[in-house]
């Protein structure tokens, strides 16, 4: 292999700096096959950082075997992605290149274009129907701060994603992300039962919304007395390439109505965040482009970027797939491969993922899935939910039916409506469960609201 010359030598001491974490501490311990892994699959997603570092990698012969067409071409797509030290590497490298190299680097390049990359993965960013009209809250409820976290004097932040149906009223919140992680969460789940949002037409499907709770000690005299300050510091480190603060700073943006920004102003720093390696950002674009929030209605984009969280094991995109593959009325092979997705977030002692596969195992109509006695012990896991969440208390019932203990099914589906009441809930769905219970009988369907 030829040696580079002096004139890029200079380029190719290191990577360029990375907001990658993984990826460039392996990099820094010299294990380049780690490194170039984590490059590779981060510039395939049009990282521009991670696509410079994979040239130099190229360049270098750094867990990889050397080579300049692919330096080229990896240098060449980082600069097309604003990458400004790419630049100077493309121009070192192409006096290095033998004729007709270049077409073939276009070659290699071209699959993870910017055009490619729109067809494929990018989201067309725009405010559309859901967000302008349905996103909206126009009753909150009994906002509590945890006694325990107040005693002992701790903030944080939670925002939390739910279904929204047609009426307005709010079922299934998921948390998707809480700083710091397990205060906050039960409190959560029950204010975000009491949210009513802005009704759609009694035809409309389900929607996804999210909001940010705020939990900060009541000494000052403005309820977010350092909500300002928080935003623009959030800002500053993910304009500087921060990907924690990149996703963050999406999710102030779209998540707290007080600061009165759109949430297609959201979407690109989800896809920052995605791009650089959070499965969470991962998670936020795929379902933007799965429901249309603050872009255009892709499916098979959303898709794509949930699949890959998920398959890193990120459980809220795994528990979104299972979702999505359960909505309308879900053939067997759909709902089995929802069973796959709710297996593995619930492996992993993620709270929906067990909430959502004991409503799956309660009342599947697929006989050969349906496993009443572990969907009670799934339920026993997530116990607390059913203190203030009429569904958890529906899946128990249904359950029960199906186990055969028709009379306590009764008791739990009257305790159900009761607080479905209270939350002014549609009650002809849990009325319509309760007769087959009155009358010995199993309800399989969908618990959910999906």
């Amino acid at each position: 292999m030829r040696v580079l010359p002096i004139l890029i030598a200079a380029l190719l001491c290191s990577p360029a700096r990375a907001d990658l974490f993984t990826a460039q501490l392996a990099y820094q311990k010299g294990d380049y096959a780690r490194a170039f892994k984590d490059y590779r699959e981060l510039a395939e997603l049009g990282q521009a950082t991670a696509q410079h570092n994979l040239a130099v990698m190229y360049a270098k012969g750094q867990g990889v075997p050397q080579s300049e067409i692919n330096a080229f071409a990896w240098a060449s797509l980082a600069a097309e992605g604003g990458e400004a030290s790419a630049r100077s590497l493309v121009e070192g490298l192409r006096p290095l290149l033998a004729p007709g190299s270049e077409k073939i680097a276009a070659d290699i390049a071209a699959p993870f274009s910017r055009a490619a990359l729109n067809a494929r993965l990018m989201p067309k960013i725009e405010d559309v129907g859901q967000d302008r009209e349905r996103c909206r809250i126009v009753q909150t409820g009994k906002l509590t701060y945890p006694p325990d976290a107040q005693r002992r004097r701790i903030q944080g932040e939670v925002t939390v994603e739910m279904t929204v149906l047609a009426d307005g009223s709010t079922r299934n919140p998921r948390i998707v992300s809480a700083v710091p992680a397990d205060i906050f969460e039960t409190t959560v789940r029950s204010m975000a039962l009491q949210l009513r949002w802005r009704p759609g037409a009694p035809a409309a499907t389900a929607i996804p919304c999210q909001t940010m709770y705020r939990f900060q000690m009541p000494f000052a005299k403005s309820a977010y007395p350092s909500l300002e300050s928080y935003v623009e510091a959030t800002r500053k480190k993910a304009e500087a390439g921060d990907t924690q603060s990149e996703l963050m700073y999406g999710l102030l943006l779209a998540g707290l109505p007080q600061l009165g920004r759109r949430k297609s102003e959201a979407v690109p720093w989800f896809l920052k965040a995605a791009q650089a390696g959070s499965r969470t950002g991962q998670y936020m674009i795929g379902t933007s482009l799965l429901f249309g929030v603050g872009c255009q209605c892709e499916e098979n984009k959303g898709e794509v970027w949930l699949r890959k969280a998920a398959e890193a094991d990120q459980p809220n995109a795994q528990v979104a797939l299972a979702s999505y593959a359960l909505r309308g009325s879900p053939d067997e092979r759909n709902t089995k491969l929802a069973d796959v997705w709710l297996e593995r977030a619930a492996a992993q002692g993620d709270h929906d993922g067990r909430y959502y596969l004991a409503a799956l195992l309660a009342a599947t109509p697929v006989a050969e899935l349906r496993d009443p006695k572990r969907a009670l012990a799934l339920l026993d896991k997530v116990r607390g939910d059913e203190h203030d969440n009429p569904t958890a208390v529906e899946v128990r019932a249904a359950a029960l039916a199906a186990s055969g203990a028709v009379t306590d099914a009764v008791k739990q589906e009257r305790h159900a409506i009761a607080m479905a009441a209270a939350l002014h809930w549609d009650l002809a769905p849990l009325n319509e469960r309760l007769t087959h219970y009155e009358s010995g009988q199993p309800w399989y369907g969908d618990l959910l609201g999906l």
